[in-house]
């Protein structure tokens, strides 16, 4: 993976629009974010889409990054990840219900597909409420869960990003688990 330093440098300066300096951090992180997105989208065409959305994002918001809340690395991946899986339900809104037998079902295992209108505006919920209770979980939870259950990592696998033991994701999954539990039931009691 690329060195935190240097992917640092390049989003310090383009907070002060050094288009230079976006060019290089496209150049070097490019590859490895579209990756991401196409785990999450499966199409090419659409992860090269999301990752040139994500650039831009990145652009305009370069200069809100802090580095004392995420690795450059990790900061730049959750941009990614939320444009694609933005695009993956927009996608999925659009497309031909009869004819979709895309993986996208797999986004979320427990949302029941169905053509059923009342049906798809519950699925459509549930995504906001899920996201929503995904940002109340710290950033390590949270960035694990996204790779283990979003990504399809395996434990060792996020040990190894996260320089720890495969005990201690299993910890991570496991409470953040129990916390999003807790967050979808309170917020199905708060909406039914």
């Amino acid at each position: 993976m690329q060195n935190d330093d240097k992917l640092y440098q390049l989003i310090a300066r383009c907070a002060i629009r050094d288009q230079h300096a976006l060019e290089q951090l496209y150049q070097t992180i490019a590859p490895y974010l579209n990756h991401v997105a196409f785990g999450i989208v499966k199409s090419e065409d659409l992860s090269n889409d999301v990752v040139q959305e994500a650039f831009i994002q990145i652009w305009e918001n370069a200069a809100s990054y802090r580095v004392d809340k995420s690795k450059p690395i990790t900061w730049l991946t959750s941009i990614v990840r939320y444009r694609a899986l933005d695009r993956l339900a927009k996608e999925k809104r659009y497309s031909d219900p009869i004819n979709n037998d895309s993986d996208e079902d797999n986004v979320l295992d427990n949302v029941a597909s169905t053509d059923r209108p009342d049906k798809t505006m519950m699925r459509s919920q549930d995504m906001d409420i899920l996201g929503k209770c995904m940002d109340t979980l710290n950033e390590r939870t949270k960035h694990s869960i996204e790779l283990a259950y979003l990504q399809g990592y395996s434990r060792d696998e996020i040990a190894s990003r996260f320089n720890t033991s495969a005990n201690t994701v299993k910890s991570w999954l496991r409470r953040g688990a129990s916390r999003l539990k807790q967050c979808l039931e309170h917020n199905v009691e708060v909406t039914s």
